[in-house]
């Protein structure tokens, strides 16, 4: 037997979380080669000669030394069969859909596999979450792209600390005067080159490479850029956009010369053809970042963004920077939320779990119906009062020297005031939870989340986007399917398809006024996307979450959370869980199968209902146990599925 060979086996096996590198067993095993000689050869033992005059002496020692020998390799083989049994027995405690080392959550299941690749070949939850998200931006290009911006929310498992990474696209330093009137009378809000803000999905994933990366920056792309070189096949869920009623709008847009042949959309199986993305991710994964910002990727990019009319310069690509930002905290029972500070959506998030956890709901609250109407009764009435709220979500950048106004969404004192408003009825007017009109902050329909836990307990949650044409506002565009791709804008120099952030800026409110807050350059829009993770208090176990779908990622995060922690679903059943909406007109809307006889009460409460036609509220999440067992859900709302080992 070549023990090196045996070691080296075991020390790649310790890598991947073999049950054989319990510290007490691989102790053992790494002392059993030194064990062995004594066992085979005593008579070579130091001291040995002292006694070769008289064989008899030795002749004893020799049997004492054998038997200690023994005695000692016994006890070790049946401290390792212990430890063992215990591991195999830990291990057996944990269900077939979890696993024991790390897991990944995309929204697909082939980035899913890259991400774990990535954490196999010793990568880092950083490194798989910008592997996997990269290859999302090929797989549903509908929802994310480098022409957006990211949210990554990061724990570290060796500090125990957590911070936020804020790299969503920002206003140019050269504003659209007419924003606010676009806002208004645009036909086609969020669709062309006006609505752009400065990409910012690059920037973020060099800040987190260069805190958090093990692996070399350019084999994070490697795995997208063989897919796209082997010939990429269109989704299911692409295949849905490109053939649904959205397929007039991509076919007068710029995006036709992608995704259609001829005069028909590519349907799901064929092939996307894509030489220009390629080109252009060989060239970040050579040359970093830079090349993006300051390179000739950003004159190409530039020059195809000048001839669809962006206001667009070289120096608002060259000056972008990503943020590091301390996370909001908020306790929540045995866990600790952690969630990204406004822009970003976290603070409603909280305050709507904190207003929530002040009604104490008992595990069994969803096991008969008078608990279950009484449980959305109150999940409603909350969300209403948080769309009353979803103003403060405004960057600090926008209003310099005005005070934080979000600070007081996690405050005990403004929970217990809302829990004290809500009635058994729900028939209050918009007044009473403090909407004066629409607030529709944050749409981010077209959106992607990936959630992922490592093999040594760090964990990343992030969110990336390219936003959405508005569904809301033009009748023409009222019923498509949370209308995707952005502004619409593709550039064939690049392969990128660009962003329309300005437009949530459409939506930055305060209660009571009705002239729109003028942009401010380099300011971050509002927006709806949470990445979060939940950390128990003695850190054992945890909830990495965050979702898609515009103003459907705020219920439907939350209520996976509720469902996981304080209802006792697994997570595939708390994600897998039909949902609830509130407008931002106050009206209930209820995602299909919803429990019926739930909508029927909660009507007679006197909530007021609407009825949604189009769903895709898309949650991932990744949770560890006590016992260490992992689980990841990607939603089969999107046709999701995680990977782990």
């Amino acid at each position: 037997m070549s023990w090196g060979c045996t070691l080296g086996k075991l020390e790649t096996g310790c890598r991947r979380g073999n049950s054989l590198c319990q510290p007490p067993l691989l102790l053992l095993l790494l002392l059993l080669p030194l064990l062995l000689p004594l066992l085979l050869l005593p008579g070579s033992l130091p001291g040995s000669s002292i006694l070769a005059g008289s064989p008899s002496a030795l002749a004893m020692a020799k049997v004492g030394v054998r038997t200690a020998c023994v005695i000692l390799l016994a006890l070790a083989i049946l401290v390792a069969i212990i430890v063992l049994a215990s591991t195999l027995a830990l291990r057996s405690t944990c269900p077939e859909r979890s696993y024991p080392t790390a897991a990944v959550a995309a929204d697909s299941k082939r980035c899913s596999d890259i991400g774990r690749d990535i954490l196999k070949q010793a990568g880092s939850p950083v490194d798989a979450a910008i592997a996997a998200l990269v290859c999302t931006s090929v797989i549903h290009p509908q929802s994310m792209g480098l022409g957006g911006g990211v949210i990554f929310t990061i724990y570290n498992a060796s500090t125990g600390e957590v911070e936020v990474i804020n790299a969503r696209e920002t206003v140019p330093k050269t504003i659209p005067l007419t924003l606010q009137e676009f806002c208004k009378t645009d036909k086609l809000p969020g669709k062309g080159a006006y609505w752009i803000g400065v990409p910012g999905e690059l920037r973020g994933y060099q800040l987190a490479h260069q805190r958090h990366g093990r692996l070399p920056w350019a084999q994070l792309f490697k795995p997208t850029i063989r897919l796209l070189q082997e010939g990429l096949r269109v989704s299911k869920v692409l295949n849905l956009f490109l053939n649904s009623s959205l397929s007039y709008a991509i076919y007068s847009s710029s995006l036709r010369q992608l995704f259609f042949n001829g005069e028909k959309p590519l349907a799901e199986g064929e092939t996307l053809l894509w030489p220009e993305l390629v080109h252009t991710l060989g060239s970040v994964a050579e040359k970093g970042a830079d090349e993006f910002y300051k390179g000739s990727l950003a004159e190409d990019l530039l020059a195809d963004l000048a001839k669809e009319g962006s206001v667009l310069t070289k120096e608002d690509l060259a000056s972008f920077q990503a943020e590091l930002v301390k996370p909001l905290t908020l306790s929540l029972g045995d866990y600790t939320l952690y969630s990204p500070p406004p822009p970003a959506g976290g603070a409603i998030l909280g305050f709507v779990l904190n207003v929530l956890k002040g009604f104490h709901f008992p595990q069994d609250s969803l096991a008969q119906l008078q608990g279950k109407v009484s449980t959305y009764h109150r999940v409603v009435e909350t969300l209403k009062f948080a769309n009353g709220l979803k103003w403060k979500l405004r960057d600090p950048r926008s209003c310099p020297g005005c005070p934080d106004v979000y600070l007081d969404l996690l405050t005990e004192e403004l929970a217990q005031k809302v829990r004290d408003l809500i009635s058994p009825q729900g028939n209050h007017t918009p007044s009473y939870y403090n909407i004066s009109f629409p607030s529709m902050a944050g749409q981010d329909t077209g959106t992607s989340h990936v959630a992922i836990l490592g093999p040594d307990g760090s964990a990343v949650s992030a969110t990336s986007t390219i936003n959405t044409p508005d569904s809301g506002q033009s009748s023409r565009l009222k019923d498509l399917p949370l209308s995707r791709f952005g502004s619409m804008v593709y550039s064939p120099k690049t392969g990128l398809i660009l962003n329309n952030q300005l437009l949530d800026l459409c939506w930055r409110t305060a209660p009571g006024s009705s002239p729109l807050l003028g942009p401010v350059p380099g300011e971050r829009p509002p927006s709806s996307m949470v990445p979060s993770i939940l950390i128990s208090k003695d850190q054992k176990s945890k909830l990495v979450i965050g979702g898609s779908g515009g103003q459907l990622i705020l219920p439907a995060t939350a209520l996976a959370i509720m469902n996981n922690l304080w209802f006792g679903l697994d997570l595939h059943e708390a994600i897998k869980a039909k949902i609830l909406h509130v407008s931002p007109t106050t009206k209930v809307q209820f995602e299909q199968g919803f429990d019926k006889e739930v909508q029927n009460e909660l009507i007679n409460c006197g909530h007021e209902y609407k009825k949604k036609h189009f769903w895709l509220n898309v949650v991932q999440a990744v949770a560890r146990d006590k016992l260490g067992c992992i689980y990841a859900e990607s939603d089969d709302r999107k046709q999701g599925e995680a990977a782990g080992y």
